[in-house]
């Protein structure tokens, strides 16, 4: 049987077939680069970084920063899905370690505060029995 003798019944399913093709070859398509989550990430890291969290929190901003190249590296070998994740794990990272240094920082004022209330206490009770 010569190709030209085909059917004219599955003409019409070979364009159905091609046009599927082309659509789930569009869909497997390098989605876009997840350039919002990038932008949070970094923001994030600039956060923490302007928050002093090198004294509190090293740790995690270290693995912030290691996962915003990682998330870079990504989007440059295309797997776009890989960099989305790594952003997102980056700017929350960053976000600990800001929210951690922030803990850290009121701890220390607080523990400060309650020095000196100690302290005035100790003045007031040895003022008051002093004069009794």
């Amino acid at each position: 049987m010569k190709i030209s003798s085909i059917s004219p019944f599955f003409r019409p399913l070979n364009a159905a077939g091609l046009a599927v093709f082309f659509s789930l070859a569009a869909c497997a398509s390098t989605p876009p680069p997840p350039t919002d989550a990038l932008n949070a990430a970094e923001r994030s890291v600039k956060v923490a970084q302007e928050a002093g969290v090198a004294d509190y929190a090293s740790p995690e901003l270290k693995s912030a920063r290691e996962k915003l190249v990682l998330a870079r590296a990504a989007v440059a070998r295309e797997d776009m899905t890989a960099a989305a994740v790594l952003a997102e794990q980056a700017r929350l990272d960053a976000e600990l370690a800001t929210a951690k240094t922030e803990s850290a920082k009121a701890k220390t004022v607080n523990d400060e505060l309650f020095k000196g209330n100690e302290t005035l206490r100790q003045e007031m009770n040895r003022t008051s029995g002093g004069n009794q």
